[in-house]
């Protein structure tokens, strides 16, 4: 007489295995999720990425239209443009492909970027100045309100 061995498993023992994994599952997922979209601690030592971009998402849509034009305005006067950026980093790519690497040469093209950016900045300060000068007192109380508020969501995002 044959016996027939039967390998399937109780039901009882399936439904358990099969919710003890989906539970693992969720709890992965869950961790997961806590590392991947938490904004805590790791971003608290950071400091804010510019405080420029602080006082622009406060102007209302229309002055920050007007902004970037008198800006671009600005970079023209002074015989700025755009392809110089991009000119600036093509020779800093050439001094890493240097062999051998000069680091003089590439302090040098990090130098000529960071004097770039320097005078770009001030002619967003004295363009963003002479916007707030051109407000009404009420404007400008109002304006000062919207910087207040996103400080103070910046400073609660660095406390969490």
């Amino acid at each position: 007489m044959e016996q027939s061995t039967s390998t399937n498993s109780p039901l009882w023992m399936r439904i358990t295995l099969y919710l003890s994994l989906a539970v693992n599952v969720l709890i992965l997922a869950a961790v997961l999720g806590v590392f991947v979209f938490s904004s805590g601690d790791r971003r608290a030592d950071r400091p804010p990425r510019d405080a420029g971009a602080l006082y622009m998402r406060a102007l209302d849509p229309e002055d920050r239209r007007a902004l970037r034009r008198d800006f671009v305005s600005g970079l023209a006067e002074q015989g700025r443009d755009r392809g110089a950026i991009v000119s600036d980093i093509e020779t800093t790519i050439d001094t890493l492909r240097a062999s051998p690497f000069d680091a003089d040469a590439f302090l040098e093209a990090m130098t000529a970027q960071t004097t770039r950016r320097a005078q770009r900045d001030a002619i967003g300060r004295e363009v963003l100045a002479a916007r707030i000068a051109s407000m009404t007192e009420a404007e400008r109380a109002a304006y000062a309100d919207r910087v207040d508020a996103a400080l103070q969501e910046i400073a609660e995002r660095m406390t969490r």
